[in-house]
């Protein structure tokens, strides 16, 4: 069901949800609200409070579970900025959640506001990597211990817990690979996107449940790969840098399937005097962004550029420089509402990743070297159910 339709049956819903609202969360009459206010008191509230909620009445429960509050509740969530959570693995097998703002990087607060989360798949698998995250879904890839070689792919819910297993690709078990999840708003449905470097290249429209070759796109390096958590997801297309006659950001629309490069700046990976490293893309605020690094003996230099209208080369600009001797990579993950940008970066004392802002005085987190982040993600709560787009 697209969400056009999910609309259109909210309003056929919102007569009956009319008469009910008259009665309270005790069931008794007399007391009476404004079905409006109500739905946006509620689409307002965490995810772990409204599957509470939906224990209240009847009426809660199917109001809770209606497709269009689901999507209403992901638009308050999305818009909200200074609101995001962020979902990180730890130590390999231990799943955690927590709220997150700019003064929390640097307190114990974010440590008290962590959530560690159910395994999502029985005992705990030989690997584990978190690809991505969108709409509250993660898409995840396990090993387990009895077949190394078969990788399980993951759709899953972390508010809710629910999740549902894909079908297999034909990928090779040890190429190197990478993916990225979109919603398609003309089809309705959400898409997975699968690039190899040796093969051709797979989507999976989780609807119909059935992968389809794509062909095997071109600027795909096995090297960049590695490099590379997910592909960038933005104006309904998949993301990620590619080398051509020209440097350019290949994207694949997942409406018309076609593939297009965008352009690059001239010079934006060249910094005088320093060694080029690498670069890689992410998504801030709806806009594309792309972070370049540089060394030299002394220091790692990041630059970080976005493009302010999609698709024109002249709208590129350079949003902030970082030069530093302990970090020596960074990704912009999150742009806050003041400016701020949230950065996953690796330090040479620490294990793992870490997280700290742009701000000079940022604190970072984990202060701990001794605990290991291996990935970490900005995460949107949502009430979309993973066994229902199947």
């Amino acid at each position: 069901m697209t969400r056009k339709a999910n609309r259109i049956k909210g309003k056929r819903a919102t007569k009956h949800f009319k008469e009910k609202i008259k009665m309270d969360v005790d069931g008794a009459r007399g007391i009476y609200f404004n079905e409006e206010i109500v739905v946006d008191i509620l689409s307002r509230l965490p995810v772990r409070s409204l599957l509470r909620f939906k224990c209240v009445s009847k009426f809660w429960m199917a109001l809770i579970s209606e497709p269009c509050f689901t999507l209403k509740h992901l638009k308050l969530s999305k818009n909200n900025q200074n609101s995001p959570k962020i979902l990180f693995l730890k130590n390999m097998f231990s799943l955690h959640l927590s709220s997150l703002t700019p003064a929390s990087l640097s307190s114990t607060q974010f440590m008290e506001n962590v959530q560690k989360l159910d395994w999502l798949y029985g005992g705990k698998p030989w690997s584990c990597k978190i690809y991505c995250c969108f709409d509250g879904l993660v898409l995840v890839g396990v090993r387990r211990y009895d077949n190394t070689n078969h990788l399980i792919l993951f759709l899953w819910n972390p508010s809710t817990r629910e999740s549902v297993v894909l079908p297999s690709t034909e990928f090779l078990p040890q190429e190197d690979y990478t993916c990225g999840l979109g919603y398609d708003s003309t089809s309705g449905d959400y898409m997975i996107l699968k690039i190899g470097y040796q093969s051709c290249s797979e989507i999976l429209a989780v609807k119909s449940g059935s992968w389809r070759i794509i062909g095997k796109p071109t600027g795909i390096y096995s090297s960049w790969l590695s490099d590379m958590d997910s592909l960038a997801f933005v104006h309904g297309a998949f993301h990620w840098l590619g080398l051509s006659r020209n440097e350019s950001v290949t994207s694949y629309d997942i409406s018309n399937g076609v593939f297009k490069e965008i352009p690059l700046p001239d010079g934006m990976f060249v910094v005088p005097d320093m060694k080029y490293v690498k670069h890689g893309l992410s998504v801030l605020g709806e806009m594309i962004c792309i972070c370049s690094t540089h060394h030299d003996q002394w220091k790692y230099t990041f630059n970080v550029w976005i493009m302010k209208e999609y698709g024109v080369k002249e709208s590129w600009n350079r949003l902030f420089t970082i030069q530093s001797s302990d970090l020596y990579s960074l990704i912009p993950e999150y742009r806050f509402s003041d400016g701020e940008v949230l950065l996953r970066c690796e330090h040479f004392d620490h294990c793992g990743y870490i997280f700290k802002t742009t701000k000079e005085s940022s604190g970072f987190w984990p202060q701990s070297r001794s605990e290991c982040i291996q990935n970490g993600f900005v995460y949107t709560e949502s009430l979309i159910s993973p066994k229902l787009l199947t």
